[in-house]
């Protein structure tokens, strides 16, 4: 049976995975919000995008994004040692926190380009 440690690289990355997984659900939700006006098809879409649509995409999506933060995780590990290791947390971690940092200074919107506001 494997024990659970603060080392291991899956302890450091699923937060990152699940944290832009959340902000691609908010983007998903804010645009349904946008463009249906009825409230109770919006609610019902809602509904069913968290209900099975954002479960299918995060079970797609996470390990695809689990895989892009391993193998940065890698290559700054191989080529920084313990420092490019740490580097990658910071960058990763200061990255996630300003997008939050900014969804909750100018909404959701913060994030999408101009365009698709």
């Amino acid at each position: 049976m494997k024990t659970w440690s603060i080392r291991s690289r899956t302890a450091w990355i699923m937060p990152l995975v699940l944290l832009v997984v959340v902000l691609l659900e908010e983007i998903a939700t804010y645009k349904v919000r946008q463009k249906v006006h009825d409230l109770y098809l919006r609610v019902a879409i809602i509904l069913v995008l968290n209900a099975f649509a954002f479960v299918f995409a995060a079970g797609w999506l996470a390990p695809w994004i689990k895989g892009l933060f391993s193998r940065a995780h890698r290559g700054s590990k191989r080529a920084g040692g313990a420092i490019g290791l740490w580097f990658f947390y910071a960058v990763a971690y200061g990255a996630i926190f300003y997008a939050y940092l900014v969804v909750e200074r100018r909404g959701i919107a913060g994030l999408l380009p101009v365009s698709w506001r």
